[in-house]
């Protein structure tokens, strides 16, 4: 039976003097280093991240770009049991803690650090946040299931406005549907799910044209 699609729990209305893009991961471990494939393709899924930034730079948004750095006192026994690539790839100054160049970062960027799976976890991120007197926060990144959704979580926890974009974020191939199991998830639980040419619209519109951001997003329907 086709799952019906899921409702917004509230209304989305994108004030860019309110909001930032938090992007999870978008670093050279997980674009070019990591080796099995994601699910979108990221020959789809970083083109969208590209645009979906350069709109939000346009719009005034703020961009917070987030990345996983850890040095060896950092890590935990959870964290030492990672794969030896993951573990080698994360620490100062290798090549997988590179952003990648579809970030375009640009100087008025905000760079954060963390060592775990979510951006709010043990880091300077709400604070941040807070001080700037932001409410609303568009998530994407890599990977969908893990440390996008494990930020989008504590977004939600925290009290943000929460939005993710569904064909901005990637997830491995396996186990089979992680990907869009994940977003339904999100959607059904933590915010909205959405997909860059909505948030992209939403964030170009002059005040008297916001309206609410469709929930873009069911069980029926990957946003890919």
């Amino acid at each position: 039976m086709p799952a019906t699609p899921l409702t917004q729990q509230h209304s989305q209305l994108i004030e860019p003097s309110k909001t930032a893009v938090v992007v999870v991961d978008v670093q050279r471990l997980f674009t070019d280093l990591i080796p099995f494939p994601l699910d979108p393709p990221l020959t789809v899924v970083l083109p969208n991240m590209t645009r979906a930034l350069a709109a939000a730079r346009q719009a005034g948004v703020t961009v917070v770009l987030i990345r996983t750095i850890i040095t060896a006192e950092q890590h935990s026994a959870n964290t030492r049991a990672w794969p030896p690539f993951m573990i080698d790839n994360f620490m100062p100054g290798s090549p997988g803690t590179e952003f990648d160049p579809c970030l375009e970062q640009s100087v008025d960027d905000i760079e954060i650090v963390k060592q775990r799976y979510s951006a709010f976890h043990r880091t300077t991120l709400d604070e941040t946040l807070r001080q700037r007197g932001l409410d609303t926060l568009i998530i994407f990144g890599l990977t969908t299931n893990i440390c996008v959704q494990s930020t989008v979580r504590d977004s939600w926890q925290h009290g943000y406005r929460t939005i993710t974009v569904g064909d901005c974020c990637a997830e491995t191939t396996e186990p089979h549907d992680a990907h869009a199991n994940s977003l339904h998830f999100s959607a059904r639980n933590f915010g909205t799910v959405t997909t860059s040419d909505e948030i992209i619209a939403a964030m170009a519109a002059q005040p008297e044209q916001r309206q609410r951001i469709p929930q873009t997003w069911s069980s029926t329907r990957s946003v890919s």
